[in-house]
């Protein structure tokens, strides 16, 4: 193996570069609520924070496409733009990120807190762009709910929703997972095999 990478191939040759999600508001669904376990927190000014469970949403934009090597939408093949955020008891932690998420999700609370419920409920997505360095990042800001004349009209999934939950696990669908996630997921502080 070379030390310089730039004379390593791709492993995938035919990947096309895909444009910057616009920083703005797009409407989606969520297609994928994944449980990644208890996981260590990432010290705070400082200060260690206690592990925390964390869950990643992943967005499904409903009129945002990938795009092939000539710059042409797939619209088979919407963009997808996921969130990893410490999973908290939304009915007591007012201000914590998962209960923003779940409010925006469930104003009426109608699942009781149940994220496993919230899935493929259309959503307002507010996309920014944070860059560090020379690397530019895209992040969800917020969400926000969709007024029901826009849920109406909001088009379907392309994909299927994926739900993983580790109270009771799907082999077949962890191991449909893309490798990194299922490498997090094994790496929780409760994990035993």
């Amino acid at each position: 193996m070379a030390l310089n990478s730039s004379k390593i191939k791709s492993s995938n040759p035919d990947r096309v570069e895909q444009p910057v999600i616009d920083a703005a508001v797009h409407p989606g669904r969520i297609v994928q609520i994944i449980d990644l376990g208890l996981q260590a927190q990432r010290p705070y000014q400082g200060k260690d924070k206690p592990p925390a469970n964390e869950i990643m949403l992943t967005y499904e934009l409903v009129d945002n496409f990938m795009v092939d090597k000539d710059g042409k939408e797939l619209e088979d093949q919407p963009r997808w733009i996921s969130e990893t955020l410490p999973l908290y008891d939304v009915s007591k932690a007012e201000k914590a990120k998962c209960t923003q998420r779940y409010k925006a999700l469930d104003p009426q609370n109608a699942f009781g807190g149940d994220f496993s419920q919230v899935a493929d409920i259309p959503v307002n997505i507010s996309i920014v762009h944070n860059q560090q360095q020379d690397k530019l990042y895209t992040n969800v800001a917020a969400l926000a709910a969709m007024r029901p004349k826009d849920a109406e009209k909001c088009p379907a999934l392309k994909h299927p929703v994926k739900l993983f939950d580790l109270d009771s696990p799907d082999l077949e669908t962890l191991k449909a997972l893309p490798e990194w996630i299922q490498d997090k997921i094994k790496s929780n502080l409760n994990y035993n095999g």
